[in-house]
């Protein structure tokens, strides 16, 4: 294997199972200021964090829309619906007219992890912006092709 294709490899690993996921998640607790938000934001995993960003995007959606926009199972859905219930992220709707459906609202705790997410992906979304321009438009090209490629791997 040549010495670019190595690096490439080792990376992808990285990128898949190293500590970024970590690193973020030291980053997200570095700027909540209050202790208590603090402890309850370690006890989020990335999906529930997910579930609470789909849930502030829309009031409308209830545990199977969710389910649907993250590609996961509606039972999944609302076994961290409940966990958020029971750190105090969000609370549940009932719509009148319909006494079964159930939405979600962000509680006032809710909301501040919310946007130190937000912010969290923009910076690193930013970031990722001036890599990307640092390449040429054929090099960005390739790039993408690439990791559309290696996005469509599947084992089977």
């Amino acid at each position: 294997m040549e010495q670019t294709e190595h690096t490439i490899m080792e990376t992808m690993t990285f990128l898949r199972y190293g500590d970024p996921l970590e690193r973020n998640q030291q980053w997200l607790l570095n700027q909540i200021e209050s202790v208590e938000l603090q402890e309850t934001a370690k006890k989020l995993s990335i999906l529930s964090i997910q579930v609470l960003i789909e849930m502030a995007r829309d009031l409308n959606q209830n545990a199977t829309d969710i389910a649907n926009t993250l590609n996961v199972t509606r039972g999944g859905v609302s076994r961290i619906a409940k966990r958020l219930i029971q750190e105090g992220l969000i609370e549940e709707i009932r719509k009148k007219e319909n006494l079964k459906e159930v939405n979600y609202r962000l509680t006032p705790k809710g909301q501040a992890i919310y946007k130190v997410q937000i912010n969290l992906i923009e910076k690193i979304n930013n970031e990722h912006l001036k890599i990307i321009h640092s390449f040429s438009k054929e090099e960005q090209l390739t790039i993408a092709k690439y990791l559309k490629q290696v996005s469509q791997l599947s084992i089977e």
